[in-house]
């Protein structure tokens, strides 16, 4: 009976949500394009960017936490899990790895739990200048009620320019180049922005999946910087609630058509 309370819940939230359609937004030098770019959705895991930023800035990426499996998540998306058993160490450049690349709902909490938490990386970007993206929940949060996902939300308009502000200062030190190779060999998403920029050089990037649905849908996004041959970088953000009726892919293409 929860979780059946817990699905009619968050369908509410979505259906909310889906009224406007899907998101998108690019920035190519001062050309903003987009649609509903000021519309806030669900960023689902594209919150592992916004917290990576946070933790590239403020923590030492060669500590090291000790984890005890048994306190982790069993039945969430975590790759880590298959890499140790009883207790182990992980840097904290190891748990961001798998936070990026492979999308690591353990390891983005223990970063939240060990680095800081949600607040402290919403008040980090309010530091920063942006107000419209929000983190509230962590992934054991949303887990356990995924309607609080919605929480953890940001326009199009501002994920384009928190990715083009990362783009800008990402040489600033080598915390932030390495979170920059990190997304450069994101292993998830292969169908979503690296399918609509087939040609790019370089597609920085983190991918965002909602809860599943009954029928088996689930929001799909994806944020990162593209860089084409001979054409400034670009700066994307696609969120696509169900029933948008648009591929990431065929959504981030509509975009460059607009440019």
């Amino acid at each position: 009976m929860l979780r059946f309370l817990l699905t009619s819940v968050f369908a509410s939230v979505v259906l909310a949500v889906s009224a406007a359609g899907y998101g998108a937004c690019a920035i190519s030098d001062s050309a903003v394009v987009g649609e509903n770019i000021n519309s806030s959705f669900p960023m689902h895991s594209v919150m592992k960017f916004v917290q990576a930023l946070y933790v590239a800035d403020k923590c030492d990426l060669s500590a090291t936490i000790e984890v005890d499996k048994a306190s982790l998540l069993q039945d969430t998306w975590s790759p880590m899990l298959s890499t140790f058993e009883g207790k182990h160490r992980f840097s904290v450049r190891q748990l961001l790895s798998f936070s990026l690349q492979q999308s690591d709902n353990n390891a983005c909490d223990i970063l939240f739990a060990s680095c800081g938490a949600p607040s402290d990386v919403e008040a980090y970007l309010r530091s920063l200048g942006f107000d419209d993206i929000k983190l509230r929940h962590t992934e054991r949060e949303m887990h356990y009620n995924p309607s609080l996902s919605a929480d953890n939300s940001a326009t199009p308009l501002a994920m384009a320019q928190l990715l083009r502000w990362f783009f800008i200062h990402h040489l600033d030190n080598a915390n932030f180049m390495e979170v920059w190779d990190m997304l450069a060999a994101c292993a998830t998403g292969s169908d979503r922005l690296p399918a609509a920029f087939p040609d790019a050089r370089v597609v920085a990037h983190k991918t965002g999946t909602g809860f599943p649905h009954p029928d088996g849908s689930f929001d799909a996004n994806d944020a990162g910087i593209v860089l084409l041959p001979g054409a400034a970088p670009l700066a994307v953000a696609v969120f696509v609630p169900v029933g948008a009726g648009v591929s990431v892919a065929d959504a981030a293409r509509a975009l460059l058509r607009q440019l």
